[in-house]
């Protein structure tokens, strides 16, 4: 069963970045056409998506700046930021190295997240920054991997939340340290989380955290009990409502949205899959 999912899912993640080959490929065709040479591109419009996201989480959850700072007046506070499925790791690395914030990371893929700062994040940063980053390297070689020892920490694992059947995770054979993380976390955020997009929803209502996630795939044949409530009018007049598999990444979105009547949505600046799904936490 677990090997027929991963294919499934395997699968599903093919289609999905094959129609966004082909939505790229098509829009670029497009821009050629109908935009002059020197016109900015999507895949470098998209490039700063990590940066848009964090500034974007840290001005809507304040909170996280006290509970999570590696700055805190005690030194003994365990909360942190929980990033699931954050693949190389570009949204922890300037959350941790940045904002000098914790950050826990959940993938099944090991990250080398200063590899990632050095490489994909310094060079984006403002020249004066760019420069104080080298002249600490040149000070200290390991001063990254310093301050990383004490913020950032990843799970290598996939991200399982509860059944319907049974929504206590410790009467399941979830890690330890999952659910260590869960409960230690000020906030958990998903940026294309793909599979575990959901999972991250339902980890926190059931633990009334605060949340982010931003749908990419949607994996219709892997999650395929996933339906939309819609209403529609007859000949007569008559309003009914129907049900609707989830398939589209516009019905996904609404779908997560409609999980909860507390839950909010907004679109980030930056292009591609922009739409979010948030919550504070509260009531």
């Amino acid at each position: 069963m677990h090997e027929f999912a991963n294919r499934q899912r395997n699968k599903e993640e093919g289609k999905c970045r094959a129609r966004e080959i082909a939505i790229a490929k098509q829009s670029t065709q497009i821009q050629t056409t109908t935009v002059k040479v020197g016109s900015s591109r999507h895949g470098a419009r998209n490039q700063h998506r990590h940066k848009h996201f964090a500034k974007w989480i840290l001005s809507t959850f304040p909170h996280i700046e006290k509970e999570c700072s590696d700055s805190d007046s005690d030194g003994e506070s365990t909360m942190h930021i929980l990033d699931v499925a954050g693949g190389k790791g570009e949204t922890s690395a300037r959350l941790c190295l940045c904002h000098s914030l914790r950050v826990k990371m959940v993938d099944p893929r090991q990250a080398d997240i200063a590899s990632v700062y050095i490489k994909d994040v310094v060079p984006k940063l403002p020249n004066k920054w760019q420069a104080s980053v080298y002249r600490r390297l040149e000070a200290s070689p390991t001063f990254v991997d310093d301050l990383l020892e004490k913020r950032f920490e990843q799970l290598v694992m996939p991200f399982v939340v509860p059944n319907n059947e049974c929504l206590d995770w410790s009467q399941q054979n979830t890690a330890a340290s999952l659910l260590e993380a869960v409960k230690n976390a000020s906030l958990i955020i998903g940026l294309h989380a793909d599979g575990a997009t959901e999972a991250i929803v339902d980890a926190a209502l059931h633990y009334s955290k605060p949340f982010v996630v931003v749908p990419c795939c949607v994996f219709p044949n892997l999650f395929c009990n996933r339906f939309l409530s819609i209403e529609d009018t007859d000949e007569v007049g008559h309003v009914r409502t129907r049900q609707i598999p989830v398939r589209t990444h516009e019905q996904f979105c609404e779908y997560l949205l409609k999980r909860d009547s507390r839950f909010k949505q907004v679109v980030l600046p930056f292009e591609g899959r922009n739409i979010a799904i948030w919550w504070d936490g509260k009531a």
